[in-house]
């Protein structure tokens, strides 16, 4: 099954050629996951990202009353991204809350490619890294709010 017309408009992927795309094409899994059923759970080890083709994702946060959600995700989005630069645990739950397909990307697949692609591992990982400091900025002035009740 080729999965590279999947990744042409994924957020993390802006920015590929197309023999870019083949690249990380090589190294995705594609995985169909039930409705209700987690995709990876809070706590546990993170070892894989995971590209949202079809349906929605549930991210969510165990407290002391149950879950509490936190964002639902819809294609193309991207989530599970931190763990193909530093493997740990996972600070949320991701459930599908529809039939949803996606493309995970080992950890594992992606270490082995750096070796015989570096430059499209290299431009990944550029965009992993802007993503996050995106989301570094929309979280400041709610990190701000925190820091003002204190």
């Amino acid at each position: 099954m080729d999965v590279t017309p999947y990744l042409q408009h994924n957020p993390l992927l802006q920015g590929f050629t197309d023999d870019g795309l083949h690249i990380i094409a090589s190294v995705c899994v594609p995985r169909q996951i039930e409705i209700g059923a987690p995709i990876f759970v809070e706590r546990s080890h993170g070892d894989s990202a995971f590209l949202l083709v079809a349906g929605e994702v549930q991210l969510s946060v165990e407290r002391d009353h149950g879950f509490r959600e936190l964002a639902v995700l819809i294609a193309p989005d991207v989530f599970g991204e931190l763990s193909l630069l530093k493997p740990g645990p996972r600070r949320v739950t991701a459930r599908a809350r529809t039939l949803v397909g996606v493309l995970e990307i080992p950890r594992r697949e992606f270490l082995a490619l750096q070796k015989q692609r570096p430059q499209a591992c290299i431009k990944l990982m550029m965009n992993v890294t802007e993503r996050l400091a995106q989301r570094l900025e929309e979280t400041g002035p709610l990190f701000d709010r925190l820091l003002d009740q204190l």
